[in-house]
């Protein structure tokens, strides 16, 4: 990094990814930032800088110092060991170090205590949340929500009839015919653990998925005016529940009503267009319900205003996925196995090439990945 860059890096002041550190003074907190960083997006430690960013800089013995136990807390003091990388920056005649630190892909990280911690804004924090621990154990594909069952759900809660017409349509025969008991074939589909609907299972299958998972819904609202905040009032309004298909088919259903449908040039009798193409929010929905963090305990969000329309998810990006990627083609499942199955009941290919189609129809569509809410925004401009 260059001098000029260092100086503009420090006058933003510390951030989730950026931390000021005079010096080393505890190993156990150096050992808890570390982690955070591991466990997080990754980020920066500035030694040599003053929590105001004053630059108060460092010995040539107080860099050779710090390189040495900034590797030692690094390997002894973290569960697994991470590996920092170092370089010296010379600002107005002053050494300050900079150790970055990768968002790590076997996260979690534990410190010598066996806390995990994770970056919160400008700090760091312990996690304590059973959500949250699944969510980083997802991150590092230890186990993923979709394959999880659903607590209180039995054999019972599968809509049998939906399954029975799945099941004949893809595999060309009944279920009856194979003389597996049904719970045999659930399991074998991933649709059932031990007794239970898993959340796949759940959501394509189940009779009544939110009486189970009752935050799983779409909120859809449409408003008056461009903000939320001031509008007098709402136009439209429905807590949109069942099986994915299903609210895939009632969320495509609110857009529609919702939205003009101009006639341009197509005879007095045509219906007309949606003003923002139909096949462009196929997409947009389904990258909603497939790609969503199933561990993140909230609704999926739908707001129609004049000027635009928003789709919120729950969760961002997954691992150090980018826009800029997604917009590429490149893809990392989050929920494979239920995406698997949207495959084969959504209009969805499974190749990564939703938002590329999406653009390439509307290209007014903006994306944003917002880490501090913990969420992924979509925003198609009216």
């Amino acid at each position: 990094m260059e001098a000029l860059e260092l100086i503009d890096l420090i006058a933003l002041g510390e951030t989730s990814t950026v931390q000021f550190k005079r010096t080393l003074e505890n190993r156990e907190k150096l050992a808890a930032e570390l982690c955070a960083f591991a466990n997080s997006q990754g980020g920066i430690l500035l030694f040599g800088v003053e929590d105001d960013g004053t630059i108060s800089g460092l010995t040539p013995e107080e860099v050779r110092r710090l390189n040495t136990d900034v590797a030692t807390v690094a390997t002894d003091r973290i569960r697994e060991p991470i590996y920092p990388t170092s370089e010296v920056v010379s600002v107005q005649n002053k050494n300050v170090l900079l150790v970055r630190v990768a968002e790590s892909q076997s996260k979690p990280h534990f410190d010598h205590n066996g806390s995990i911690w994770v970056k919160s804004m400008g700090d760091k924090r312990r996690v304590t949340s059973r959500e949250e621990l699944r969510r980083i154990f997802q991150d590092a594909h230890v186990f993923y929500a979709d394959e999880q069952p659903v607590v209180r759900t039995s054999l019972a809660d599968l809509d049998t009839p939906t399954f029975t017409a799945f099941y004949l349509n893809d595999f060309n025969q009944s279920p009856e015919s194979t003389g597996l008991p049904l719970g045999t074939l659930a399991e074998n589909l991933n649709l059932a653990r031990d007794g239970s609907l898993t959340l796949t299972g759940l959501l394509f299958f189940g009779q009544q998925p939110q009486r189970y998972r009752p935050e799983l819904v779409l909120k859809a609202i449409c408003y008056r005016g461009t903000d939320a905040a001031t509008a007098t009032g709402y136009l439209d309004s429905e807590d949109i529940g069942g099986t994915l298909p299903q609210q895939f088919a009632k969320a495509k259903a609110f857009i529609g009503r919702n939205l003009r449908r101009p006639q341009g040039e197509a005879g007095i009798n045509s219906t007309g267009a949606w003003e923002i193409p139909e096949q462009a929010f196929e997409e947009l929905l389904v990258n909603m319900l497939v790609h969503r963090n199933y561990f993140v305990a909230a609704p999926n969000k739908l707001f129609i205003f004049d000027d635009r329309v928003e789709i919120h998810s729950p969760g961002c990006l997954t691992n150090s996925l980018t826009v800029e990627q997604i917009k590429a083609g490149n893809s990392i499942p989050r929920n494979p196995i239920l995406q698997s199955y949207a495959s084969k009941l959504l209009p969805y290919r499974g190749i990564g090439t939703g938002i590329r189609r999406a653009l390439a129809l509307h290209p007014r569509i903006d994306l944003f990945n917002d880490t501090e809410e913990n969420r992924f925004r979509i925003i198609a401009r009216r």
